[in-house]
């Protein structure tokens, strides 16, 4: 879908502009890239002052707002486009062109006005939440309406050229530090980048640094449990603890121990002997 700078400049005589009664001096349009906000084109100026209002606001319908033109082929996008909506709807009725309804414009087009992120950057506050406020472009509150009532043509070209540079600045860097909002959409995107193929793990689990730390899941290689801890019949206390927990048997199934061979007394030197008349000696 073709998106475009859009921006609209009247002059007004009272205090405070009124896009039903103000005077078109400009209508200007730049094709951009919508995502990054890159120019495409260069910046069209249509300038009443070298034809006729009439006239420009009927060469921007022809080519933008026609019935047979699709509402895709010109979004706009810029700051204050109520404004600009209400200009094109007050002079298409002016000049007896098509009526362009306000449902065709702010219900069937769609568009992108940055002026609610102004009100953001600007903590809230709609006063002050302007271009000049949040780039290089220098306010221009009363300069135009001088430079058009002394027919300054020149500087009126070169602000509105400031202006639009300016704007485009803004938006690419908005668009270009999206992500640092920590707000991301649901799913994938198009601009994603692609999912990072994980490195191959080592099946063989690592020691414990520490001799608090919790041991590693899966099975230990035998040669360092062997390693790590001594035999069972090799250390007497397992062998002690191995015998206490032997279930018990009955009596006819125990098989009896060998008995042990009488201890000698030790005062007893020499064993009696016996001789052959019967009678034991010492």
């Amino acid at each position: 879908m073709p998106a475009y700078y859009f921006a609209m400049e009247g002059y007004h005589a009272g205090e405070k502009p009124d896009p039903a009664t103000d005077t078109l001096i400009t209508i200007q349009y730049q094709k951009i890239d919508l995502p990054s906000g890159e120019p495409l084109e260069k910046l069209v100026i249509l300038k009443a002052w070298e034809s006729s209002e009439k006239s420009i606001v009927t060469a921007f319908y022809n080519q933008f707002f026609r019935p047979e033109v699709s509402p895709t082929h010109f979004i706009p996008v810029g700051i204050d486009l109520d404004y600009a909506y209400e200009m094109i709807i007050a002079k298409c009725k002016k000049y007896h062109l098509p009526e362009i309804s306000s449902h065709r414009l702010y219900y069937e087009r769609p568009r992108l006005d940055l002026g609610p992120v102004l009100v953001l950057l600007n903590d809230g506050r709609f006063a002050g939440a302007r271009l000049d406020a949040f780039s290089s472009k220098k306010s221009d509150a009363g300069r135009l309406n001088k430079w058009y009532e002394n027919k300054e043509f020149t500087p009126i070209e070169r602000t509105l050229h400031d202006e639009a540079e300016a704007f485009l600045k803004l938006f690419q860097y908005v668009s270009k530090y999206k992500t640092r909002l920590g707000i991301a959409r649901k799913g994938k995107t198009a601009h994603e980048k692609p999912a990072e193929t994980p490195l191959p793990l080592n099946t063989e689990p690592a020691l414990p640094l520490q001799p608090e730390s919790p041991a590693p899941s899966g099975k230990t290689p035998a040669k360092r449990a062997e390693t790590r801890k001594p035999a069972p019949h090799n250390n007497p206390a397992h062998l002690a603890k191995a015998h206490t927990r032997i279930p018990r048997t009955s009596s006819d199934e125990t098989p009896s121990p060998e008995r042990k061979p009488a201890y000698l007394n030790p005062l007893r030197k020499h064993t009696p002997k016996t001789k052959n008349d019967g009678k034991q000696y010492r």
